[in-house]
């Protein structure tokens, strides 16, 4: 089911089944690279059976209710929900193959019976989980901490009881636990993406940390995070990936290493262009149009996202992230006009607090053009959009930097 939490819960309730939820938003590249290669394989829709899928896109206002009460740090968030208690029995962050989906959904039934994973650690890791969906952070690092410390040698389950630790340091941002946390796990988690998302999340706490992490853990992650994005395979999914490649051109930036940058921002994008060459469908070939058109920035070649985004435009005609990231791509190439045509084409298309952006863009543009009315009508018509949504954590802060731009103007 798309977009109705009431109608897919009573009927979860009516089957004694426990309510799957895909929270998503059409701009999250992960989303779209879940729902195209991840829910269509053939091991997931064998569990069709096991419960109600619900599809949430998070950004429509219909939907602002199941988003207030059932807050999300990532996109997507995947829900395991049960029905009888409508009590969340998972919590996951990010996107999975089609295999570690199976486990988070067996975890997530063994929760919600009250089972056991394996003693004392399996106990520990379905605390970690029913904790984590229930907002009880701080329990729910001591639980996965208790899970890690009572594992015996081999426990399969030790790469996604890291992750989920590693994810709840992050949304605490105790961001030297969280490199910490990867400097001991790393070198014994097999490739996949629960090695990719602790890999990340320390490779975020190298960037925060600065000269507080010293350069032995900094390159041990660096290196380690290169050596995942280069993973070939179906162990982790070519978007997460990408998200490596992307974290790592920001950190070698951000560390004057330009030559390392230029060398993993060209496999980057060669990597990429792999795999939208290999896509079966236009939708399966757009998953990569967001992080081809970053690759590119980051080698200084924003034209070479243009003739994809194109296509993408035609292909999705009521998509608005197409002219979105055309707008972006001829803004670098100081395409103005060009840019300003793609963005009202965006704009029409638009919804949701992702509209607020588009504004911001388009309040750019107008900037880079010199137009100060038209940056300042721009801002005026953000501000007056914002008004109509609820917005809270980020989204309150960007509204407000938008109102302070606005003020300066006047």
């Amino acid at each position: 089911m798309e977009d109705d939490y009431a109608r897919a819960l009573a009927e979860a309730r009516a089957k004694k089944r426990p309510l799957f939820v895909d929270a998503w938003a059409t701009w999250c590249h992960t989303c779209l690279s879940m729902r195209e290669y991840v829910f269509p394989a053939a091991e997931v829709r064998a569990r069709a059976g096991d419960f109600v899928w619900l599809a949430i896109d998070t950004e429509k206002p219909k939907n602002a209710e199941f988003v207030r009460t059932h807050p999300m740090e990532a996109w997507p968030t995947l829900w395991v929900i049960d029905s009888a208690t409508e009590a969340p029995a998972l919590k996951w962050n990010g996107a999975a193959t089609a295999a570690e989906l199976g486990g988070l959904l067996d975890d997530a039934g063994l929760a919600i019976r009250q089972g056991d994973l394996g003693g004392d650690a399996g106990a520990a890791y379905l605390r970690g989980n029913k904790e984590t969906a229930a907002g009880r952070m701080d329990d729910a690092i001591a639980s996965y901490r208790a899970a890690l410390a009572a594992a015996p040698a081999g426990w399969p389950k030790r790469p996604r009881v890291t992750e989920a630790l590693s994810a709840r340091l992050v949304a605490k941002k105790d961001w030297a636990a969280t490199v910490e946390l990867a400097a001991v796990e790393l070198a014994h988690l097999p490739a996949g993406t629960s090695a990719k998302s602790v890999a990340y999340d320390a490779l975020r706490g190298v960037m925060e940390l600065k000269e507080a992490v010293s350069s032995a853990k900094r390159d041990q992650v660096i290196a380690a995070t290169e050596a995942l994005a280069s993973t070939v395979g179906g162990s982790v999914l070519a978007d997460d990936r990408s998200d490596l490649y992307d974290l790592l051109v920001d950190v070698l930036g951000d560390l004057g290493r330009d030559a390392d940058k230029a060398r993993v921002a060209h496999a980057w994008a060669d990597m990429l262009e792999g795999e939208a060459a290999k896509a079966k469908t236009p939708a399966g070939r757009a998953v990569f149009d967001a992080h081809r058109l970053s690759a590119y920035v980051a080698l200084g070649q924003p034209e070479r996202a243009v003739p994809m985004l194109i296509s993408s435009e035609k292909d999705f005609p009521t998509d608005y992230n197409p002219p979105a990231r055309l707008a972006s791509a001829y803004f670098k190439m100081k395409r103005y006009d060009d840019a300003l045509a793609a963005m009202g084409r965006c704009l029409a298309l638009s919804y949701g607090p992702r509209k607020l952006r588009h504004y911001a863009l388009k309040a750019d543009l107008l900037a880079a053009k010199g137009d100060k009315a038209g940056e300042k009508a721009a801002l005026e018509e953000a501000l007056a959009y914002a008004g109509t949504l609820a917005l809270s954590g980020g989204l309150l802060r960007f509204r407000d930097a938008l109102d302070a731009r606005l003020k300066k103007l006047k």
